[in-house]
């Protein structure tokens, strides 16, 4: 994983896009309002653009809010499949990495392909 988390981080994922010019407030306030989530515990926050080319990831360590920020050159990344009806949903590290390499998922199931998607 890129990321410099444990095992026990949890990673939410939100379901609509968002502007990516958005920074730490705006991505902290949106957690707050809408997934009503504590954004100060330690958790990391997923937040993907509306052309899938920007990905973003908020989380809090010590002092602090650390904002990842990755955009594709090329390619799209994929979303994972949504569980539930709320706004934020819990995803497992292993697939938030590979959402961040730009590996995808087969949708009918949990057989990866280690394919980079290019122009999906």
């Amino acid at each position: 994983m890129i990321f410099n988390f444990n095992d026990t981080t949890r990673f939410y994922f939100y379901r609509e896009p968002v502007d990516m010019r958005k920074g730490i407030h705006s991505l902290y306030h949106l957690i707050k309002t809408t997934g009503n989530l504590d954004a100060l515990n330690g958790d990391g926050y997923v937040f993907i653009g509306r052309t899938r080319k920007s990905l973003k990831v908020l989380r809090w360590q010590k002092e602090g809010f650390v904002l990842y920020n990755k955009k594709l050159e090329l390619g799209r990344y994929s979303l994972p499949r949504q569980v539930g009806n709320t706004s934020f949903f819990e995803i497992e590290n292993a697939i938030l990495d590979q959402i961040v390499n730009s590996i995808k998922q087969k949708s009918n199931s949990n057989e990866l392909h280690l394919k980079v998607m290019l122009n999906s």
